[in-house]
């Protein structure tokens, strides 16, 4: 007799059905959450996965699997959202994972400062170091140091409370404690506080723009020093730049740069170019832009940029290609990715596109386009654009060239999804550690070593399947042959400026430094430099 299934259990498999392809949806999406270099001071390395490393910039994209590098005396921070991490000179910094509900940071040696003021940016977030494990619970501020003295970290908490584990104990410290940390022991005291806390304001706590943007939005707390706010009857709440030179449009200013698994991603040269060029869309009142970030303050993924692509040719020949150009999106306009993406991901992304009613005539205008030689996205992994456009097209050729997609680099610069991650050593298990040692006294402790069969066995992980790797995607048909761009301005520089020719720097990173490193006094407690870490990195740079 043929089985009969009930309605409920039918009803149960067909819930883990839909669980199952909503979990495999939401593999394929790529971060919705990255974070952005604000500062630079002196030699800074960023570094991809197994990539080589290359100088820092402003508003540099940073997620997971990137490396911060600083040489001695230099300083770098970065933000995510309502989170500012600044990294001391000498130091090294990998972003483990970063996206919607993690955020994990291991310091492999120097000192880190994390300050944090949403209780929602702690979601996921924890900083580990060979003999420490910080997780944050409340908002606040704290500093760690590692290797500064040999095999030892030290947690030092400015405000709030933080949970720090370590080989032999575990601590809960509140502001004005610390904690040393050994794999022999666990000892807590009083804060002894250094140069390096004398940290400028860098997220302030109530601005205009959190009136109209969420603090998770990376970037918002530049905008109030650049331009000012207005309502719009039509787009809602605008922001608009005060000091941007005559014609100028947005995505003209910068530079692109091939990062996976999103592809050309651009970093704007303007010190509050994050947030608008990777959220929200842009619109042209009479002769001035105004960004737009939507009425719904609800979390936006992050995006490489919200353009539309025109012109190019995705042939594989390394012939001359016709001019590439971009424009920005307006609100009444769809972002279509070109990197895997689920549907729910385009929803959420577009969510300031939706519910608008097109203006008859925005698609064709264009404005503010921005074109390129074709043969510059096809040899490097960074394009510079120059701070006007150098388009030499007549505004109807411009506006008739076909739709298409962001043109491929030359060579394959995605990086292999199933590649090991590069480690300096085993990272230490921080799920079966002992328990928690409460102290708020100011007191120095001594946390007793547990006895090795009271420790509970690691469970033993399922052996995961190979990932499959990512298919290649599909090539636009080629267009139509384009009148070839004029490249007549030189490519700039690292701040924009105009360089001739045979001035471009090359493309192995190099101290970009203007001047010698600023005096720091000797209170800081960490000149005890590792000159092998110095010398290895160096060489990188050099290479």
């Amino acid at each position: 007799m043929r089985p009969i299934l009930s309605l409920p259990l039918l009803n149960t498999m067909c819930a883990m059905l839909l669980s199952s392809a909503c979990t495999f949806a939401l593999a394929q999406d790529p971060p919705a959450r990255v974070g952005r270099i604000s500062t630079v001071e002196g030699q800074v390395l960023v570094r991809a996965g197994d990539g080589e490393a290359q100088n820092a910039l402003l508003n540099w994209p940073v997620t997971t699997d990137n490396r911060l590098s600083t040489m001695r005396g230099a300083l770098a921070e970065f933000r995510v959202g309502a989170a500012a991490v600044r990294l001391d000179g000498d130091s090294e910094l990998e972003v483990s994972e970063l996206d919607d509900d993690s955020f994990k940071l291991h310091l492999s040696y120097g000192t880190v400062s994390v300050r944090v003021r949403n209780p929602d940016a702690l979601r996921g977030f924890e900083l580990t170091t060979a003999q420490a494990r910080v997780i944050l619970t409340q908002p606040g501020w704290v500093r760690i140091e590692a290797g500064r003295q040999p095999g030892t970290s030290v947690v030092s908490v400015l405000d709030g409370v933080a949970d720090v584990d370590g080989a032999t104990g575990s601590v809960t410290l509140r502001a004005g404690k610390r904690a040393e940390l050994t794999d022999e022991e666990l000892r807590t005291g009083a804060l002894q506080r250094v140069a390096f806390d004398n940290w400028p304001e860098a997220l302030p706590a109530a601005t205009p723009a959190l009136r109209y943007v969420t603090d998770d939005t990376t970037g918002y707390e530049e905008l109030d020093r650049y331009g000012a706010w207005q309502d719009d009857a039509q787009y809602g709440p605008l922001w608009l730049p005060s000091a941007v030179p005559a014609g100028w449009a947005p995505y003209s200013d910068g530079r692109w740069t091939w990062i996976a698994p999103w592809g050309w991603t651009w970093v704007d040269n303007a010190p509050w170019g994050y947030a608008p060029s990777h959220y929200g869309r842009w619109v042209l009142l009479g002769q001035r832009w105004g960004w737009a970030p939507g009425r719904e303050r609800g979390r936006v993924p992050w995006a490489p940029a919200l353009v539309g692509w025109v012109g190019g040719n995705h042939g594989t020949n390394h012939e001359q290609r016709p001019g590439v150009g971009w424009f920005p999106l307006s609100p009444h306009e769809r972002y279509v990715p070109g990197y895997r993406a689920s549907a729910d991901y385009e929803r959420r992304i577009n969510r300031v596109a939706e519910g608008r009613r097109p203006v008859a005539g925005e698609r064709e205008r264009r404005e503010g386009m921005t074109m390129l030689p074709g043969e510059r996205f096809g040899g490097s992994r960074t394009v510079d654009v120059p701070r006007r456009n150098r388009t030499s097209m007549p505004p109807p050729v411009m506006q008739s060239l076909p739709l298409s997609t962001a043109p491929a680099p030359a060579g394959n610069w995605q990086r292999p999804v199933d590649a090991p991650r590069g480690d300096n050593g085993v990272r230490r298990d921080w799920v079966n550690r002992p328990g928690r040692l409460q102290t708020d006294d100011g007191q120095t402790h001594l946390a007793p070593r547990p006895m090795p069969p009271n420790r509970p066995p690691v469970p033993a992980q399922p052996q995961q399947p190979p990932i499959p790797p990512i298919p290649a995607q599909p090539l636009m048909p080629a267009v139509p042959a384009l009148p070839p761009v004029q490249d007549q301005v030189g490519r700039p520089g690292w701040r924009g400026e105009e360089r001739p020719r045979a001035e471009r720097p090359q493309p192995r990173p190099v101290s970009e430094r203007s001047g010698p490193p600023r005096e720091r006094s000797n209170d800081r407690g960490n000149e005890r430099g590792n000159p092998g870490r110095n010398s290895r990195l160096q060489q990188e740079a050099e290479r």
